[in-house]
């Protein structure tokens, strides 16, 4: 009998050969065909194998160091290339590849492809039967094990670069992958069917959105006869609405049993104003030329569309949103207020201004448009502050390109109709405007600047909504209302107007729980007249300082005196704010949005994955 200690050892020994040869359980032999290549030595391989991974620090692949990682922690054995080819688990991780296009991400991104055609050659006998053998084996081997970490790090991070998908204006933070990650990563290589399906994203709008574009792909090489342009009434018999009714039952507006008719019934009418609803369009009695451009736009746009806005949402921008926060979103030109989860305030805004960059290819670079300068920024922050009555220290570059003009024309005029003041740009002094020959300053170099007063006048209008951010924009009122009734309302110089600002601001007030008392204050300062005699008493003291404010101004400091002033109010409780950017996401009623890409970036997020 074996005495126990002999047992003991025995056991570890039994365990320490398990754990070592761990990596052999589960490999197969080589196929057949593999064969043919009698250059291979499984000890020679492995040997080359090591070398090379040695090596890997110096080489082209893009992620080195966690593959050498990797390797070195277990013992240099290849996975996919162990005993020549393990083509069970190649052909597995190749048929996972190949549905990447359920997270709209190309499997060009994944370079299926290029392992597939070297698989090929492979198999058909076209690597040379010599040592370049092992080279072919070892590349094989590393852009295997490329593909799998590539994938995962797309499906938990994003595929793409968020400052370069977006032209390089990104103010946002966004989680990125790290050593710990992509080491945590490939030590699971053996379990990689189930962690890339751990990994897959799983929130609400990313299965909606998924949904949506798994719907569709079966019918991307779908062919339906352009609509022409007709404009028909609701009655009449045209020889489109065929084509209209295929087109619809395409998209999603019609269902798949629809009549198909040559006339704009009810029941068609309903289907094309759903398809303007999805895609902001006004809706109305008849079928015009925008509505029929739209429709003919390829599956392809909409399959791009929802491939570029779940790769936006995988970017994860930190910090995450919570219960309550405030969401801007430039192509649908709109504010949400959320509090508690549930939407307290919706509002339409306006943006900075876009360009088209085929009209400006300069913008263009290696393929990619770059932000124009008037976009308003993507970016998170806090309101921290809100300012009633607020001036506007017009900026110099406006200033330079648009006042300059004017005030050569007609400097008082333009002082008085837009209320300005001037200031002398070194000593911050207030100057007469008639001391000013603007035809004899140096628009290259102008010695004064520009400031609004306060009113309902003035471009900020009454309000503005402070949070810091190094592209100095802020969310405000404006004296403009008209704009808000236009469709595309980029329309600034990159700040936020806001259509209902003062709803936003109530908003505000109550998370920081002001009183009765203090919106009556707010209420007085912004010109109101005093309801109750809390209020009154309020604006009695506010006339006695404002007395006394002015008595102690010169003569000269008199002229330019202006009753409505700036009055801050600091926010204990500030508010999270996302100026966002998605041009496909899910409605209020659920359903699936789509708008113009108004500052050309979905380009950028396709361009950038197909490479």
């Amino acid at each position: 009998m074996l005495r126990s200690s002999n047992i003991l050892i025995l056991i570890i020994a039994i365990l320490i050969g398990s754990s070592c040869h761990s990596k052999s359980i589960g490999t197969e032999r080589a196929p057949h065909w593999f064969s043919h290549y009698s250059a291979y030595h499984e000890k020679a391989y492995n040997e080359h194998f090591a070398r090379r991974v040695d090596a890997l620090s110096d080489s082209c692949f893009v992620y080195a160091d966690a593959l050498q990682h990797y390797y070195q922690t277990h013992r240099c054995e290849p996975y996919w290339t162990a005993r020549g080819i393990q083509e069970a688990r190649i052909d597995s991780l190749l048929n996972i590849l190949t549905r990447s296009y359920e997270h709209g991400i190309p499997d060009t991104f994944l370079q299926r492809p290029a392992l597939e055609r070297t698989l090929d050659l492979l198999k058909s006998h076209q690597v040379a039967n010599d040592t370049t053998l092992f080279d072919t084996l070892f590349n094989l081997e590393m852009r295997l094990s490329e593909a799998y970490l590539r994938y995962v790090n797309a499906l938990c991070y994003g595929a793409t670069d968020p400052a370069k998908a977006n032209g390089g204006k990104w103010l946002m933070k966004n989680l990125k992958p790290d050593k710990e990650f992509e080491n945590s990563i490939m030590e699971k290589l053996g379990q990689f069917p189930s962690v890339i399906r751990e990994k897959e994203p799983n929130t609400p709008e990313y299965k909606h959105l998924q949904a949506e574009l798994l719907r569709l792909y079966p019918l991307k090489d779908t062919v339906v006869p352009k609509i022409v342009m007709p404009t028909v009434r609701k009655g009449q018999r045209h020889t489109a609405l065929p084509n209209v009714c295929k087109r619809l039952m395409l998209t999603g507006e019609l269902p798949a049993n629809f009549t198909v008719t040559d006339r704009l019934t009810d029941s068609l009418l309903a289907g094309i104003n759903l398809f303007r609803r999805h895609n902001a369009i006004p809706e109305c009695d008849s079928l015009g030329e925008e509505t029929v451009r739209k429709l003919n736009r390829p599956i392809s746009y909409y399959l791009d569309k929802l491939a570029a806005n779940m790769e936006r949402l995988r970017w994860h921008v930190t910090p995450e949103k919570d219960r309550t926060y405030i969401a801007v979103n430039i192509p649908d030109y709109t504010l949400k207020t959320f509090v508690e989860d549930t939407i307290a305030f919706k509002t339409r805004i306006c943006c900075g201004r876009t360009q088209d960059p085929a009209k400006n290819p300069s913008r263009i670079r290696k393929g990619l448009v770059t932000a124009y300068k008037a976009e308003s920024p993507l970016l998170y922050s806090r309101i921290n502050r809100i300012v009633l009555n607020p001036e506007w220290n017009i900026p110099y570059d406006i200033i330079k390109n648009e006042y300059y003009y004017k005030l050569c024309k007609s400097n008082t005029a333009v002082v008085n109709r837009e209320k300005l003041y001037i200031k002398d740009a070194r000593t911050g002094d207030y100057v007469v405007p008639d001391s000013i020959d603007w035809n004899k300053v140096n628009r290259g170099n102008i010695p004064y600047r520009l400031r609004q007063t306060s009113g309902r006048h003035n471009a900020l209008g009454r309000i503005k909504f402070d949070f810091p951010n190094t592209e100095s924009v802020y969310l405000h009122d404006t004296n403009n209302k008209g704009a808000f009734k236009r469709r595309t309302r980029a329309l600034s110089h990159g700040c936020i107007r806001v259509e209902n600002p003062m709803d936003l601001a109530a908003v505000l007030y109550a998370i920081n729980e002001f009183d009765e008392k203090r919106l009556e204050e707010i209420s007085i300062i912004l010109g109101n007249e005093p309801t109750t005699e809390d209020g009154e008493k309020y604006l009695e003291k506010k006339l006695e300082k404002e007395q006394e404010y002015y008595d102690k101004l010169s003569d000269r400091e008199k002229k330019f005196y202006r009753e409505l002033r700036p009055t801050s109010i600091q926010l204990k409780k500030t508010m999270p704010l996302y100026i966002e950017y998605y041009t496909c996401f899910t409605g209020d009623d659920g359903s699936i949005q789509y708008r113009e890409d108004v500052y050309y970036k979905d380009g950028n997020i396709m361009q950038l994955m197909r490479r």
